[in-house]
């Protein structure tokens, strides 16, 4: 909750989503100092004009003790930015556990695949604490997550395919389970609404972005429950266990099950290994139920705007 600073104290709603963006009142997500120089505005609406001069100049004096001011930040160029070097190196770690992972050491691969999951928890810290957000860094964090996800279940497969005594079920589930997240990665980018200048609806506001697309569908129960408050729920982190959990499972129960060289297979009896796994594959299919439907959506409103551009065309 903000307070403005107008007579009636009404208070805006902003939600963070963990990429340095909030989405405000109006579901337009803005960067921590539009939301702070906007702050400032609101506060300043019924003062004089030195005073609102004077709150800004003290603003931006607190960003520079910060280290964090806005001519810093146009100068850096946004491929450089720290939470895109992270992203960067998360990407570099999935390829190099790959690189284990097909050398059979087991250990050293789930340990460098681990270490690139953890920095996705470091680098929307870093956006929002150095201000250096971008729609670039927004993009980048979603591939860096795909293709760490994509390669842990291609490595799955690869164990699963050198036991013949094994089912290899496995390898058609993640077939499909690969093609959906970057079939859904490519929709959910490709329906962000873009407003003026560089304000835009964020892909995780499945309520405002659905409003102001051609179809106008209400997203169902289990996709509001995921998204709500950004994954804070139960729904939704039961969704991101499944969705990271799966694979990382899976690539231990065929890598790593006889063996046990692995902490997870060394911790965990195979009867509670089971049992994780499992619950993570029903997480699993609570994703895929989001991403059906955000595949849904943005393929209805692709044919909602064909046949209305097909309607203008038959009646010039």
């Amino acid at each position: 909750w903000a307070e403005t600073g107008d007579d009636t104290m009404t208070k805006k709603w902003r939600r963070d989503y963990g990429e340095g963006h909030n989405i405000d009142e109006t579901g337009v997500a803005t960067s921590s100092t539009d939301r702070a120089l906007t702050s400032t505005d609101d506060g300043a609406h019924n003062d004089n004009d030195s005073t609102s001069s004077l709150d800004r100049s003290s603003l931006l004096n607190n960003d520079k003790a910060k280290g964090v001011n806005e001519s810093s930040l146009s100068s850096w160029p946004v491929a450089l930015y720290i939470p895109n070097l992270l992203g960067y190196l998360r990407i570099m770690l999935s390829f190099l556990g790959l690189k284990h992972a097909l050398q059979q050491k087991i250990h050293n691969a789930l340990c460098i695949w681990i270490a690139a999951a953890s920095l996705d928890l470091i680098d929307g810290v870093a956006a929002r604490s150095l201000n250096q957000c971008s729609q670039f860094g927004i993009l980048l964090d979603i591939m860096a997550d795909n293709i760490l996800r994509t390669i842990i279940w291609i490595s799955a497969m690869i164990e699963s395919k050198s036991d013949p005594t094994r089912e290899n079920g496995i390898c058609l589930w993640a077939v499909i389970i690969i093609c959906l997240e970057w079939i859904t990665m490519f929709c959910s980018q490709n329906n962000q609404t873009n407003q003026e200048g560089d304000q835009h609806v964020h892909w995780k506001d499945v309520n405002r972005k659905s409003a102001e697309s051609e179809t106008k569908n209400t997203p169902p129960f289990w996709v509001e429950a995921v998204f709500k408050n950004n994954f804070h729920s139960l729904p939704g982190i039961f969704a991101i266990y499944g969705l990271f959990m799966a694979p990382f499972g899976t690539y231990i129960w065929y890598a790593d099950r006889l063996h046990k060289t692995t902490w997870p297979s060394q911790l965990l009896s195979e009867r509670n290994m089971s049992i994780l796994i499992k619950t993570s594959y029903a997480g699993r299919f609570l994703s895929a139920m989001v991403e059906l439907w955000l595949c849904y959506d943005h393929l209805g409103g692709i044919i909602v705007r064909d046949k209305r551009h097909h309607m203008k065309q038959k009646d010039s």
